[in-house]
């Protein structure tokens, strides 16, 4: 399924935002200027403009312009949990070389404590998939994946060794659309001690997620347990305009 036109500007502008093409507290171009750039309509661009400000990369200030009010952050491994990214983007947007090396890769059959703990439904078949993941050279997540069988037909354990987001992006056509997180900290498992150089820390941050496609079909659960010093996220607030 070809992407937007509009998904195209926002992730070109999105990128020239984060390498400093378009640096904080500038102005981009003017409308007028971009449209002739992207040969678009003004309500493709926008569109794309509208996605870039909800994710706070773009202010538009009344008569002046949109401003970059995105500004890169200290830590040296930030993500955000307003979007939805591959590790392999996340590294690439870190500027760091990612390794995946998958422990396990078989296909099962939901049970019904498995389904209480993911979301899908019993007797679903599922593929189980667990991965290490790391960056430059040091491991650091513990990926746990359930992908229902039916949504991702023909994944293999190499496209698991380089990104099944990709996969299903770019070879089956999937629209990845909404993902549902929760976060928390436990104590580290045997599991965690062996994949991951804890050091001083006997602790992990456990993210667990259900990923939709754009037909609402959940297709992936995965918990991934980060090593706690790579682990910084971001969270994109707003305070709704109040009647005086």
């Amino acid at each position: 399924m070809p992407k937007a036109r509009f998904e195209n500007i926002y992730r070109d502008l999105k990128v020239k935002i984060l390498d400093g093409t378009y640096a904080y507290q500038t102005f981009l171009p003017t409308e007028t200027e971009l449209t002739a750039s992207y040969a678009c309509s003004r309500n493709t661009l926008r569109r794309a403009l509208s996605m870039l400000s909800d994710e706070t990369y773009l202010q538009p200030i009344h008569g002046k312009g949109v401003r970059v009010i995105w500004q890169k952050q200290s830590h040296e491994i930030l993500g955000s949990l307003e979007g939805l990214e591959s590790f392999h983007e996340y590294a690439e947007r870190n500027g760091l070389i990612p390794f995946t090396e998958v422990k396990q890769f078989d296909a099962i059959t939901c049970t019904a404590a498995l389904a209480e703990r993911t979301g899908f439904l019993v007797g679903d078949q599922l593929i189980r998939i667990v991965r290490i993941r790391g960056l430059n050279g040091v491991a650091r997540q513990v990926d746990h994946d359930y992908l229902l069988s039916s949504a991702v037909q023909g994944l293999t354990e190499k496209d698991a060794a380089r990104s099944i987001f990709s996969y299903l992006e770019n070879t089956l056509g999937m629209r990845i659309l909404t993902s549902k997180r929760q976060i928390t900290v436990e104590l580290a498992s045997d599991e965690d001690s062996s994949y991951l150089d804890l050091g001083p820390y006997n602790s992990v941050a456990v993210t667990e997620s259900n990923s939709f496609n754009s037909e609402g079909i959940m297709f992936e659960f995965t918990q991934s347990r980060s090593h706690p010093m790579t682990f910084c996220y971001n969270v994109i607030s707003k305070r709704e305009a109040k009647q005086v």
